[in-house]
């Protein structure tokens, strides 16, 4: 006589509650993994210590929060224009006979490049003006310098007026025309202004400070013909 003896339900529970539990493990050792930092955008050396030793904290801080990963970044609005390393010009730029510091202006590619002679220093994304307002083309001169100004003009009954206070490192280097800092848009790489060169204002500052004749201080700093770097504006 064979007894047919029933196996409790709850063994054949053991096995596949041990399953989930190696898997779960699993799961979460594999989540909690650091990325690799070159996965990490814009986690580079001079992201991740440069601001932080402009800041002024302690060095324990600094050292603390080094570590940490630093944000990604717009495409269109670095903190401030990459140093250029490598340059195809395609025949694009034409280069001044000159080893002093020039200021070459693209408006087809919506780009700036402070040159120092032939040497390209640092690169800028811009935007210029609209096809109504469009930017002056030609060879000029940085002719004055300001730290921070109102900017108003346009046409109330036209829709165009506008007034703009507190516009930060402004070179002019024709009549109205100048290089300046831009919060009031974050479009760059495409033209958006009266006429002016928009910058983001870490950009504009790096050439304020770049470009001769050094800032002396004044409200409005004239300069004198000849001094003021070269600007070269192209399509």
């Amino acid at each position: 006589m064979h007894v047919h003896r029933s196996i409790p339900r709850h063994l054949f529970l053991v096995p596949v509650i041990a399953l989930i539990l190696v898997l779960g493990l699993g799961s979460r050792s594999v989540l909690a993994a650091p990325l690799p930092e070159e996965a990490l955008p814009g986690a580079t050396d001079q992201d991740a210590g440069g601001e932080l030793a402009m800041a002024g904290e302690s060095e324990t801080g600094a050292a603390a929060e080094a570590t940490l990963p630093a944000p990604p970044r717009e495409l269109l609005r670095p903190s401030m224009g990459p140093l250029v390393a490598y340059l195809d010009t395609d025949g694009d730029i034409r280069f001044p006979a000159t080893d002093e510091k020039w200021i070459d202006v693209d408006l087809s590619e919506q780009k700036v490049i402070a040159f120092e002679g032939p040497k390209p220093i640092r690169s800028f994304i811009i935007s210029s003006g609209l096809p109504g307002t469009p930017t002056v083309t030609g060879e000029f001169r940085i002719r004055a310098k300001v730290r921070s100004q109102t900017m108003s003009g346009g046409d109330p009954e036209k829709g165009t007026y506008y007034n703009l206070p507190n516009v930060q490192w402004v070179q002019y280097f024709y009549q109205d025309y100048s290089f300046h800092g831009t919060y009031w848009h974050n479009n760059f790489g495409r033209p958006m202004s009266h006429g002016c060169i928009n910058m983001t204002n870490e950009d504009a500052k790096w050439l304020f400070e770049w470009a001769t004749p050094e800032w002396n201080g004044k409200i409005w700093q004239r300069v004198a013909p000849d001094e003021g770097t070269l600007v070269i504006v192209h399509e």
